[in-house]
């Protein structure tokens, strides 16, 4: 062990000729993953690998409860966007990364040399060893799985008499699925809806306002919030509190939280299950230099929020750092650059949070969906004709599900002029 430039300490790889060109593989292509690979140049023989086809853009999932997004419309397929970049994509699930030996190993017993490795592999759900969670609440990570609440959702409007849906998880993603589960279903009479959060309001780490806010936007609903308070097990039917009550549940959704993968720590890069990659400023592993982990999977020195945008900053950085290294310069630190965050809840409203303030409107949600259109164009560059039969797509089912919708009410118009500065 020995002190790297920024005091961690480092384990060395092995000292070898790179080869020419110096080979970079990076495992996970999603927002850091993906960006990573399309900031490395021709100059780097690059593989990307991860185990699912598809690029999901996660921020826009909860909308998937509601039908206002499709699955086809969230998702883009790596092998194109990669090839596009100039580079090779290869289908296949990461069982380990040996750091000192400079290999992928690869479920099935294949493995792959690199000279410098990205590791952007996210996180997975996490159910806090509560017993039932993982078995009988569906989780809200993916695409598919909120396709499938979509799906257990319309099931259970067809079916007659009452209805008690659970979410578990009142933060970012439990309010956003609330807010959709309202969008579609809200004239439903006889829809039960209870929210659970362990924090004493929803929406911890936000203006204490925006519960104040939704509690009044569902008052005319059977919402009940049940803040302060814990899941300790899941059945198929039900869901018990540790106030002591037991709830009735149709369908149980877990949106409680997130936590490492276990490559992490079978690859050296963690101590412990479930931690995060400990890394430099330059999002180097501390234990190994060769190693650059970018976007949910970092435990950076200084905490993030675990949002899209630190994600894709994480990934530009990371190709930067891979090409310093390679051509022996020295590493620039992260210097991360903050962005407002914007709630949707539903079409009831939208808020937009920096800097501690926090500003609610139905019109924000066009800004959302502007965000969407234009990022999804950025990294889905329409140049060829199957990008631009994407883009189309995205943009057609934008103006039915969101903007004509809109134009046509003259009540929502009237709602949308509305900005309120929520103090």
């Amino acid at each position: 062990m020995s002190r790297g430039p920024f005091g961690a300490s480092t384990t060395h790889t092995p000292t070898r000729p790179h080869r020419t060109p110096p080979h970079v593989v990076i495992v996970g292509a999603n927002f850091a993953g993906l960006t990573a690979a399309q900031h490395l140049s021709a100059a780097h023989a690059v593989t990307v690998m991860d185990s699912s086809p598809w690029f999901e853009w996660l921020p826009n999932i909860h909308e998937l409860l509601s039908g206002v997004k499709q699955p086809a419309t969230l998702r883009l397929p790596r092998a194109d966007l990669i090839a596009a970049a100039g580079h090779r994509f290869r289908r296949g699930r990461v069982d380990r990364i040996d750091p000192q030996g400079r290999r992928i190993h690869l479920v099935g017993g294949r493995s792959l040399g690199f000279d410098a490795c990205v590791v952007a592999v996210g996180g997975i759900n996490e159910t806090f060893g509560v017993p039932g969670a993982g078995r009988h609440a569906l989780p809200f990570k993916s695409v598919a799985e909120c396709a499938a609440i979509g799906q257990r959702l319309a099931a259970l409007d067809r079916r007659p008499g009452a209805v008690s849906v659970v979410i578990v998880g009142g933060g970012l993603e439990g309010v956003e699925a609330l807010g959709e589960i309202l969008r579609r279903y809200r004239t439903r009479p006889d829809l039960h809806i209870r929210v659970i959060e362990a924090a004493s309001r929803l929406l911890p780490g936000t203006p204490p306002k925006l519960d104040a806010v939704i509690r009044r936007h569902c008052a005319p609903f059977a919402v009940r919030f049940d803040t302060a308070t814990r899941v300790t097990r899941v059945t198929p039917t039900r869901v018990h509190l540790s106030s002591g009550e037991v709830v009735r549940a149709d369908l149980t959704i877990w949106t409680g939280g997130v936590c490492a993968p276990p490559l992490l720590v079978t690859s050296g890069l963690a101590d412990r299950p479930q931690q995060w990659a400990a890394v430099r400023p330059t999002l180097q592993s501390r234990r190994f230099e060769h190693i650059v982990v970018a976007g949910d999977a970092t435990a950076f020195p200084k905490p993030l929020s675990k949002q899209a945008y630190y994600a894709m900053q994480m990934g530009a950085h990371a190709a930067d750092t891979v090409t310093r290294l390679l051509r022996g310069a020295t590493p620039r630190a992260f210097q991360p650059t903050a962005k407002p965050m914007l709630v949707a809840f539903g079409d009831l409203d939208t808020f937009l949070v920096a800097d501690g303030l926090a500003v609610a409107s139905p019109s924000l949600a066009l800004l959302k969906e502007a965000i969407f259109q234009l990022t999804m164009a950025q990294i889905d560059r329409p140049t060829g004709r199957p990008a631009l039969a994407r883009l189309g797509g995205r943009v057609t089912r934008a103006l039915g599900a969101v903007a004509l919708p809109t134009l046509t009410s003259a009540s929502r118009l009237w709602r949308f002029s509305h900005l309120r500065m929520l103090r």
